[in-house]
């Protein structure tokens, strides 16, 4: 096994959204906690970001519990080219058992007619946690398999919330 493991999922959707509405909830920090819905098994507590737009070089931090594992999420903004681009780079360390992970990831938004064509890009590293070792070679194992379909069903998830909180449904 690895001490590292790198993947890159990409996928690509249409949003009923303008680029322009979708850029500026997707850049949001605050208001993003409040409407994008994370799994039932991931608590958070209140974002660590001013108000506003999180533009090139804001950085933030969540933090919360995943499976009751306290977790510290810390991002930067690495790219905002609204409302074309948003690119963000995070590094999530969990208390204990859960690898530690860093993504980039990137959206990039075209017009579609009323709507956009999203392009969406997240590349992550991910380092081995602590726990015992048949739980690391079960997650080294099942990591390949489960990953793309999450991270993609993640993805259209925050279209599909980023509609509805703009009142929009399809």
């Amino acid at each position: 096994m690895s001490d590292q493991r790198r993947r890159t999922v990409e996928d690509t959707a249409v949003s009923l959204l303008n680029p322009e509405r979708l850029f500026d909830l997707l850049a949001n920090p605050v208001e993003r906690q409040r409407w994008d819905l994370c799994p039932p098994y991931i608590m958070q507590e209140p974002v660590e970001a001013p108000p506003g737009l999180a533009l090139a070089g804001a950085r933030y931090r969540v933090r919360g519990t995943a499976r009751g594992i306290a977790f510290t999420g810390n991002m930067v903004v690495t790219a905002a080219d609204p409302p074309r681009r948003y690119e963000l780079r995070s590094e999530t360390t969990f208390a204990r058992a859960y690898p530690t992970a860093t993504s980039v990831e990137e959206y990039r938004i075209e017009p579609d007619g009323a709507g956009s064509l999203v392009h969406y890009r997240m590349t992550l590293n991910r380092t081995p946690g602590t726990g015992t070792f048949l739980m690391r070679a079960l997650s080294a194992l099942l990591e390949p398999l489960l990953t793309p379909g999450a991270v993609k069903r993640n993805f259209r998830g925050t279209l599909r919330y980023a509609e509805k909180e703009a009142g929009i449904t399809g």
